[in-house]
């Protein structure tokens, strides 16, 4: 009675046209060498799954696009299966984690995506352990999102104590764990807001809050000489604001997650120690940092929506996050 079929969210096209995204039955994959399979509890988006599906990974990153494609990268659940001989994870542990690479989706011969099915195949070292005490949702939707940002604040802009940082876009996902991790670490910080989220960023400890609707972040006398501005948003000409405004100071760091406006190799803007787009890398490692600061209260993540695991609720959930307004993880709830 081994379940061999499952359900999984999947496209054999790239296009713009969400029909050709359904849920359907497909072979469940099986344990590998240094692969395990987890029984997916929780998937969560990110607006780089969309972008994935419509071809823009493919022919604008160049990125491998593997067809037929199961979506989604952030999952929580059980571990399924794993080969025999592999050590490290035992059947019925609860792990979390993103399936991704190194500044890219896939590394050389391992899957793509896949969190949005019933079962996921990944490399045991890109698992970590989920605590009892943090859900699957929990798990699911900080793996991503705080990965980048993580690795953002701490291995590009190199944030230590005492420094001074602009975050573009406290109510993303990624924005609102940069700040509560930046402050953790003894930064002074500042963020972006429009009006209606104001009282919602404020919540997370920034030491200034900036409505975006009533005011120019590069025109306040506040926000000069910073060491990092990071954008969170793809902000409209937020690499030129920042520089000719003297928002950062010579030597600081720049850092995008959404924009190609300061090109893409960190060392092409001298004196500026970092200036290019981030793109995560999987680390295990830094996944238990951050279940871990869930875990004390250091860090929380907010849940906006829950959508059900059907081809109407995973076309909703990719509605959700192109409208731009979240405020918080859209999640899919597989069980």
């Amino acid at each position: 009675s081994i379940k061999r079929i499952m359900l999984a969210a999947q496209y054999s096209e790239n296009s713009e046209d969400l029909s050709v995204i359904q849920v359907q039955q497909v072979e469940k994959p099986a344990a590998q060498p240094g692969h395990i399979v987890v029984k997916v509890h929780t998937a969560a988006i990110n607006p780089i799954d969309p972008l994935v599906a419509k071809g823009f990974a493919k022919n604008v990153l160049g990125w491998t696009m593997p067809l037929p494609f199961t979506m989604g990268y952030d999952f929580a659940g059980v571990v399924d299966s794993v080969h025999e001989g592999d050590t490290g994870f035992t059947v019925g542990e609860r792990v979390f984690g993103v399936n991704w690479g190194t500044g890219c989706h896939n590394d050389a011969g391992t899957p793509a995506g896949g969190a949005f099915a019933e079962y996921i195949l990944i490399p045991a070292s890109k698992v970590s352990k989920l605590p009892d005490a943090i859900s699957f949702d929990q798990g699911a939707a900080v793996a991503l999102v705080g990965t980048t940002a993580y690795q953002v604040l701490f291995n590009a802009a190199k944030l230590t104590a005492g420094q001074k940082i602009l975050i573009l876009g406290g109510s993303t996902s990624v924005g609102q764990i940069a700040i509560q991790l930046a402050k953790e670490r003894g930064a002074w910080v500042a963020t972006t807001a429009s009006t209606r989220n104001l009282s919602y960023v404020s919540q997370f400890g920034a030491d200034l809050v900036v409505d975006y609707r009533t005011q120019q972040w590069d025109e306040l006398p506040e926000l000069k000489d910073l060491d990092v501005v990071f954008d969170s948003v793809g902000e409209k000409d937020a690499f030129s604001r920042t520089t000719q405004k003297g928002v950062v100071k010579k030597d600081g760091a720049y850092v995008t997650i959404t924009g190609a406006d300061a090109g893409f190799d960190p060392a092409g803007h001298p004196p500026l120690h970092f200036a290019s787009l981030f793109c995560l890398t999987n680390s295990a490692a830094v996944q238990d940092a951050l279940v871990a600061k869930l875990a004390s209260g250091a860090l929380q993540i907010t849940i906006d929506e829950t959508f059900p695991f059907t081809t109407e609720g995973v076309h909703n959930l990719i509605k959700k996050i192109e409208a731009g307004t979240s405020t918080g993880k859209n999640l899919l709830k597989i069980v």
